[in-house]
């Protein structure tokens, strides 16, 4: 197997296995820029990743100077980044001696950084972009070697940050399904607890439970957490409720006289 090959495959494979090990998306983008730097050097590296309201951030550089370069196109809102994020196509070897048309703001800036050459190839999964990664160097110039192992592993890394996110999707909404139904528990167990207590439907004492949390500003939950073992006894929850229609009895008298 060339060197090039084993190279891709035991980088994808390593990858792989950094989120299998439950690493976050930033250890994952620094690995990632870490190799690719170690590889397409003296090119250097950096890697924005979109958030889920499509704003990038650069999240892993492999120097100041190329993550100050990627942070300076997203304030100016124009560079070879912000082209590749928006259109979905890679900005290959551009010249920024030649881009002063194309980025009015970038290209002289990147030459006083020192950088002559700049690409930004797409993190894409399903069309969707999940991120840019950008490479800038001053006079080298990716080969087409270069252009497919980059293409290769943004594609992995697209698709792995992608599934990444799904999952904490579905835990986060699999957790508030849970905390949902733990508290409609709570408060039938607490509708029973002062139904049983007044000798009334459990309606009844629902709009008991509900004119406590109203006078005093909290949620059922927390009136029903209280009302289970008698800590809120039915006179206080009766003293609310009563509390509350005598008051809007009196706000309906004055609207109307």
């Amino acid at each position: 197997m060339p060197d090039t090959d084993l190279w891709l495959a035991t980088t994808v494979v390593d990858l792989a296995e950094i989120f299998d090990a439950g690493a976050s998306e930033a250890e994952y983008a620094d690995t990632l820029t870490e190799r690719l730097a170690a590889r397409l050097a003296p090119a250097e590296i950096g890697l924005l990743i979109a958030s889920n309201q499509d704003r990038l951030a650069v999240v892993a550089t492999c120097s100041q100077h190329v993550g100050e370069l990627a942070s300076l196109q997203i304030r100016l809102d124009e560079g070879p980044v912000l082209d590749c994020h928006r259109n979905g196509q890679a900005v290959l070897n551009e010249s920024t001696a030649t881009a002063n048309e194309r980025w009015p703001q970038f290209a002289p800036a990147a030459r006083t950084g020192g950088f002559g050459v700049v690409s930004a190839l797409p993190m894409r999964r399903r069309g969707q972009s999940v991120g840019v990664i950008f490479a800038a160097a001053g006079e080298y110039r990716l080969a087409q070697e270069d252009v497919h192992n980059i293409s290769v592993l943004a594609r992995v890394a697209a698709v792995a940050i992608a599934q990444q996110r799904d999952l904490r999707r579905s835990v986060l909404a699999a957790e508030q399904l849970q905390r949902a139904l733990d508290s409609r528990v709570l408060i039938e167990q607490a509708k029973g607890a002062v139904a049983a207590r007044l000798g009334i439907s459990p309606g009844a004492a629902f709009e008991l439970l509900r004119a406590y949390a109203r006078q005093g500003n909290l949620t059922l939950v927390e009136v029903a957490s209280r009302t289970i073992p008698n800590n809120l006894t039915p006179h206080d929850l009766m003293a609310a409720y009563e509390a509350r229609r005598n008051g809007e009895a009196y706000a309906g008298r004055v609207a109307h006289s």
